[in-house]
């Protein structure tokens, strides 16, 4: 019970982090300030330099995912985009991401160990496309689920935070959608 507990912070933390970067934008939108927090301004790839290594990982991180709804369109009439959204991808992302670090938590010092988190995290957030203050909820996402790993030695929790947190962002798009217009 006491996972779940804090698996239920950590999702609070993230929805604050989400609410956070909405009201930078809406606070800051308008000026000329908000265009250092614009993804669009680092949405051109020519503006940073992303190392082969990372790129690879991201290549092969779509790889993954493709190859996994492409057998999982066999079985159903589509891809089944929520399969893949709510389940799929957080399972291969928390592989890749969180893995290492609850394979090296016992081995890595404090220092070393959230030095390697953030570092990794912030590939993880990367990793989505989004630039700018969009990267600040994903980024508080895989800081959780390193906090989880650390403190509770377990992985599975991670899974769990990372679903209900894709399911609170399709959410968030489906009542747009419905509600809201396009």
């Amino acid at each position: 019970m006491n996972v779940w507990k804090n698996i239920l912070i950590c999702f609070s933390i993230i929805s604050l982090s989400c609410a956070l970067k909405n009201y930078f934008i809406y606070l800051w939108g308008g000026s000329s300030f908000f265009q250092y927090f614009s993804p669009a301004v680092f949405g051109d790839h020519n503006y940073y330099i992303t190392p082969t290594f990372i790129e690879f990982l991201y290549a092969l991180q779509r790889w993954i995912i493709e190859a996994i709804q492409s057998l999982a369109a066999i079985f159903f009439e589509d891809k089944y985009q929520m399969l893949s959204i709510l389940i799929i991808a957080p399972f291969i992302e928390e592989i890749i991401y969180r893995l290492p670090q609850f394979t090296l938590k016992n081995y890595l010092g404090k220092y070393f160990y959230w030095s390697f988190a953030i570092t990794l995290n912030a590939i993880f957030a990367h990793s989505h496309d989004l630039y700018g203050i969009s990267l600040l909820p994903l980024f508080v996402l895989g800081m959780c689920c390193s906090w989880l790993i650390k403190e509770k030695k377990v992985f599975g929790p991670c899974f769990a935070l990372h679903f209900l947190f894709n399911f609170y962002s399709l959410s968030f798009v489906l009542y747009q959608s419905l509600f809201g217009g396009d």
